[in-house]
C-alpha cells in the first residue's frame, strides 16, 4: 500500500514537471518561435504589397514613356512660345508670313528694349512690339487672327490704333491697323555689370594714387 502510494507520487511528479517543461518550453522556444513566424509572415506580405505597388509603377512609367514624342512636341511648342532669348529676327519672319497669309502689308515694327516682369512667380523679361500693317478691314482682322492664334510666339496684344494709309494712285486710302503688343523671354537676361563706385558712365576707374 505504501508502495502505491509513492508510485502516484512520483506519477503525479512526473506530470507535473511535464506540464512545467512545456509551459518553459513554450514560453522559451515555442512562443518565441511563433512570434518569428508571424513577423516572417508580416515581413512577406509588405514585400508583396511593396512588389505589386512597384509594378503599378513601373506599368504606369512604361505608359508614360509612349507618351514621350508628344512630350516632347508639347516642350517644343512652349519653348517657340516662349524662348529663352529675344529672338527677334525669327519673330520679324514670323510676322512678315503673318501678313502674307493675311493679304496685307506689314509696313513697319518698331521693337522695344527688354524689361524685368513676373508672372505667376516666375521671372520673365518682356518687350513692347508696334507693328503697322495697310490693307481691307476684313484683311487686318486676318492679320489680327494671324498674330494671335496662328504664329508661335506668344503676344499679349494691349491696344490697336486704326488709320489709313497715304492716296495711292487710285486716289483711295487703305484702312491701317497699329498694333502695339508684348512678347516675353524667358529666363531673364543676365543685367549688365554695374560701374565702381566714383567712376562715370562709360570709364573706367583709375588706380588710386599712392601718398
Amino acid at each position: 500500500m505504501f508502495t502505491g502510494r509513492i508510485d502516484r507520487l512520483w506519477i503525479i511528479g512526473g506530470v507535473l514537471v511535464a506540464a512545467v517543461l512545456l509551459a518553459v518550453g513554450w514560453f522559451f522556444l515555442i512562443g518565441p518561435q511563433h512570434d518569428e513566424t508571424d513577423r516572417l509572415r508580416a515581413d512577406a506580405e509588405s514585400t508583396q504589397v511593396q512588389a505589386a505597388t512597384l509594378r503599378s509603377r513601373l506599368a504606369e512609367l512604361s505608359r508614360e514613356n509612349t507618351k514621350l514624342p508628344l512630350y516632347r512636341a508639347e516642350l517644343e511648342t512652349a519653348r517657340e512660345a516662349l524662348p529663352m532669348a529675344a529672338g527677334t529676327e525669327e519673330f520679324l519672319r514670323e510676322l512678315q508670313k503673318a501678313g502674307d497669309a493675311a493679304g496685307v502689308a506689314v509696313d513697319g515694327v518698331n521693337i522695344g528694349g527688354a524689361s524685368p516682369v513676373t508672372a505667376a512667380g516666375a521671372e520673365l523679361h518682356t518687350l513692347p512690339v508696334a507693328v503697322t500693317a495697310t490693307g481691307s478691314a476684313a484683311e487686318l482682322d486676318r492679320f489680327l487672327d494671324q498674330v494671335q492664334r496662328v504664329q508661335p510666339r506668344a503676344a499679349l496684344i494691349g491696344n490697336l490704333t486704326y488709320g489709313s494709309s497715304s492716296e495711292g494712285e487710285s486716289g483711295s486710302e487703305d484702312p491701317s491697323l497699329t498694333v502695339n503688343m508684348k512678347i516675353f523671354v524667358a529666363p531673364p537676361l543676365d543685367p549688365p555689370t554695374a560701374p565702381a563706385a566714383g567712376a562715370a558712365p562709360g570709364q573706367k576707374p583709375q588706380p588710386g594714387r599712392k601718398p
